[in-house]
């Protein structure tokens, strides 16, 4: 199981404890891969290796459980091979410079040996199979076939092949491997002995004669008695046998294309198109077992029961996934089978007569866009209870996954024990008819998109939970029953992509609201429950509208509708009904940023608004005042790249960030500080989800893949065990609560004397509010040692030209009283201080604590200083300025009433 420690940064000396816990987030569980060849599938005896990105999936054949080896230098793999005796692992990556990497697995998964000489994508990896050589090919571009000593880290020879091979094997002697690609078979030969300088591989071409003239797919060099054999297959058809001494001694034409081998000492396993396995004879090529065919394409996987179910689908013209890997494990009677429909099938073919499906797994193929989490309730439809989360995708379905992370066999439901396709998947929607995006192959990437296809975009489920909004890449809509999983409703609605969905609720006007964002810049809002009746459009942002959310008003509990877009707005629109019974739409705050927004969340509190920048920020605003109360990094590192989404717990103290550099982040929002970052996917993360009961946290991402990770650990610790913040100083943010990420007031606030009967200190009559932030107020993360250690001052206020803007039209009943100088916190300090008498002890301390109160009450003459200047200019900087040291006064004097009370 992998883990990640949390992120440690360098511990402020006054303040961070010496012992700092270390939290473990752990990758549970991935659903789906990324190897659609079978040079991306290996297997020892009790373990099958493959690909999800950055990561390599061990699944354990016996127990059906998944660990993880995850390149941290987040190059994609390519191809793999698991060393003969089942303790090693190469992989190989593509990308600028890419290694190959030789992993332990019965050592220390954190570290690995490195080659590296290639210079574009590494295609191919194999052990010899004595495992003291490594053979690496790489790509047509690349053109470099080397062999590794690879313990020594030594290169032994090497030679160029600028054909494209797809498929490397080696005899078992391992004097030779065998190559095959384009009208290309090459028997590679070379010495063992160590030489002072690489040599060139010496290669011979099979003897073909006319036959050469192939497009050769996959190679297996016989054992056993068949030692000396080679087996090809072809993407016509033709099986070839060929001798030691690379002549042909045998063919079999099988009249479909085959597409991947696989070798025991008795069998020739073919995988082919259309779901078709074939088990020859090593022999004589005949067949001998009949392998059944997978499930067809749009199989309903939420009543098939039976294997005949899963094969016959009710569509007149059924088709079947492609077979591209195969692993046959001879000693225990198991045939791996991965299809290009993403899926995978575990036979049992100890039965020669009759084989029998152990396990399979079905996963999306296509880009997977969007997630919703969902929480059981008392008026959710039963079949739903053991659902965990529903995503969507752009192969056309949208798919229902019960992970049950505490469950056992026992306690599963009768329809997920009889469900023949997997626990796991618990039903697929499929959008339309055509299944051709399902099938996802390196060989049938070039098919014609002349016509769009809709598939899903984004997602949301009604607050009942009895109906799950779609937005599709065509600009649809669609609303789905979930007690039937039938399409109620089709709206025509955008014409482009839907990018965001949200349902909203407002029991005061007894309404259930629909809103619908797009790439066409309109907001689209309807009566969900009017059968979904248009209500209104609006059309104020002047760019992609990236993502809108409903939320509540924390004062007036009203309906509220926000929406972030690419022109760098973030706007508020109030909700009413009129006299007239219409509704009311109405901007509140209009916010100008110098950075795109990308995504927003909304925390269960309905306070504050977390969004997602361009700039790799976290801005946080309040919902009822619109004004931007904190602004903190959203990832680690200079990167190139923005954040691309963000969510919060349903505890409010955890920020989940991912950013196109394909890193998922884990912020505590109470210090601000970064706990855990996340790697593994291959592709840009489109979208992430806390679970509920905030323990795991999910992230789909472009590549096709769902990644769960277990952060209960993380989750289940105290607050006294968080690191401290770095990444910005309290005394620098511009927030009614300066001590945590969340912005709202800390409970019981004292006020400052009658002068302020509430704890609002700005006017909100104001028509147009110029916030500043500084952002070179982030601390480094090497040095984040706050301004007085540096010196003397009090207080650090830094500028830049960042000027936020809000408009708002708030006519909130808020106190107009300004602070005055006899009521600030320098003069009742003074005050509290005169009538502390020096403590009749004998401490060498008590100089220092008095030359600090001295530098103390210098910081605050001239805080006093700068504020009677600005406070006789209404200028509308000077204004901001007063503003800011007005909330610094109330702060101080905060922390001095708590420090008396206690």
């Amino acid at each position: 199981m992998t883990s990640y420690s949390a992120v440690k940064r360098k511990p402020k000396p006054s303040a961070t404890p010496t012992s700092i816990s270390q939290f473990q987030v752990t990758l549970e569980h991935v659903l789906g891969f990324t190897s659609i060849s079978s040079s991306v599938v290996s297997q020892n005896h009790s373990t099958i290796a493959y690909a999800a990105g950055y990561t390599v999936i061990l699944y354990d054949k016996g127990t059906q459980k998944q660990d993880f080896i995850i390149n941290t230098a987040r190059k994609t793999i390519k191809s793999l091979s698991i060393s003969p005796d089942g303790r090693y692992l190469a992989t190989g990556e593509c990308g600028h410079d890419p290694k190959v990497r030789i992993w332990d697995l019965a050592g220390d998964r954190n570290s690995c040996i490195e080659l590296g000489d290639h210079q574009f994508s590494i295609d191919h990896v194999c052990f010899s199979p004595k495992i003291d050589h490594l053979v690496s090919i790489g790509s047509a571009h690349d053109g470099n076939i080397y062999v590794w000593n690879w313990k020594n880290k030594k290169k032994l020879t090497s030679n160029k092949c600028l054909c494209s091979i797809h498929r490397i094997a080696f005899a078992a002697d391992g004097s030779y491997f065998v190559t095959v690609g384009i009208r290309h078979v090459k028997f590679w030969y070379f010495t063992s002995k160590s030489l002072p300088d690489a040599v060139p591989l010496r290669a011979h071409d099979a003897i073909l004669g006319e036959l050469k003239n192939n497009i050769f797919t996959d190679v297996v060099c016989g054992r056993g008695d068949c030692a000396g054999s080679t087996y090809t297959g072809t993407a016509n058809g033709l099986i070839f046998q060929f001798d030691e001494h690379r002549k042909l001694r045998g063919n079999r034409n099988l009249k479909k294309k085959t597409n991947c081998l696989a070798i025991s000492d008795s069998y020739l396993v073919v995988g082919c198109e259309k779901g078709v396995i074939y088990i020859l004879s090593l022999q004589t090529l005949e067949s001998v077992i009949s392998v059944p065919l997978p499930h067809c394409l749009g199989v309903d996987t939420g009543f098939a029961t039976s294997i005949n179910q899963m094969l016959h689908s009710q569509q007149p013209n059924i088709s079947f996934p492609d077979t591209i890997a195969v692993c046959l494990d001879q000693d225990k009677s198991l045939l791996t089978c991965f299809y290009n429909d993403h899926s995978f099938y575990i036979w049992d073919i100890k039965n020669e007569r009759s084989v029998e499906k152990r396990v399979s797994h079905m996963y999306h193929s296509g880009c997977c866009w969007g997630i919703e989490t969902y929480a059981w309730a008392s008026a959710s439809p039963s079949i739903l209870r053991p659902l965990t989360f529903i995503t969507c995708s752009s192969d056309n379905t949208v798919r229902f996954w019960s992970l049950n992370h505490d469950e056992t066999d026992s306690n599963l439901t009768p329809s997920q024990a009889a469900n023949r396709v997997g626990r796991e998947l618990m039903k697929i929607i499929y959008l339309e008819e055509d299944y051709s995006k399902l099938c996802d192959s390196q060989r049938t990437q070039k098919r014609s998109e002349s016509s769009p296809k809709p598939g899903g975009r984004c997602i949301k489920m009604a607050p009942d939970g009895l109906l799950l909004a779609i937005g599709d890449l065509i600009g649809n809509i669609r609303i789905f029953d979930m007690q039937t999983f039938k399409q109620a409703q089709l709206i025509e609605a955008h014409e482009s992509e839907v990018l965001s969905v949200d349902y909203g609720q407002s029991t005061d006007m007894g309404v259930t609201f629909l809103v619908s964002s797009s790439r066409d810049h309109l907001l689209h809002i309807f009566d969900a429950s009017r059968d979904y009746q248009l209500v209104t459009t609006l059309v104020n942002h002047s760019g992609v509208i990236t993502t809108v959310r409903f939320t509540f008003s924390s004062i007036t509990s009203n309906l509220q509708l926000i929406s972030c877009s690419a022109d760098k707005s973030l706007i508020f629109r109030s909700i009413s009904k009129n006299e007239n019974g219409k509704y009311q739409f109405l901007r509140s705050h209009n916010i100008f940023e110098k950075q795109t927004f990308y995504d927003l969340t909304i925390d269960h509190s309905h306070e504050l608004i977390y969004t997602a920048c361009q700039d790799r920020m976290i801005r946080v605003y309040n919902t009822q005042s619109g004004k931007r109360v904190r602004i903190c990094k959203g990832s680690i590192g200079d990167d190139n790249g923005y954040l691309s989404k963000i969510d919060i717990d349903a505890s409010g103290r955890y920020l989940a960030t991912s950013s196109t550099n394909k890193y998922v982040y884990l912020w505590d929002t109470k210090t601000s500080e970064c706990v855990a970052s996340l790697c593994g996917h291959g592709d840009i993360v489109t979208d992430l989800k806390f679970s509920h009961d905030g323990r795991h946290l999910y992230t789909t991402t472009g590549d096709s893949c769902i990644f769960v990770w277990n952060i209960e650990e993380l989750a289940a610790a105290p607050p006294s065990c968080r690191l401290t913040s770095s990444v910005i100083e309290e005394h620098q943010l511009q927030s009614n609560s300066p001590q945590n990420l969340c912005g709202t007031p800390e409970a019981g606030l004292p006020q400052l004397g009658t002068e302020f009967p509430d704890s609002q200190l700005f006017s909100s009559s104001d028509k147009m509010i110029c916030l500043q932030d500084d952002e070179s107020a982030f601390s480094n993360e090497d040095n984040h040692t706050t301004s007085a250690e540096e010196g003397n001052s009090f207080f650090t206020i830094n500028y830049d030209h960042e000027e936020p803007t809000v408009n708002t039209a708030v006519d909130g009943k808020v106190s107009k009283h300004k602070l005055e100088r006899q009521n600030s916190v320098s003069f009742r300090f003074r005050l509290q201080s005169k009538d502390i008498a020096d403590p009749i002890i004998n401490d060498d301390r008590i100089s220092t604590v008095n030359h600090l109160v001295n530098d103390l009450h210098q910081c605050l003459d001239k805080l006093e200083n700068l504020y009677g200047a600005v406070t006789q200019s209404s200028d509308i900087q000077n204004t901001v300025l007063k503003q800011y040291i007005e909330q610094i006064y109330f702060d101080i004097h905060t922390r001095i009433t708590n420090n008396q009370q206690h």
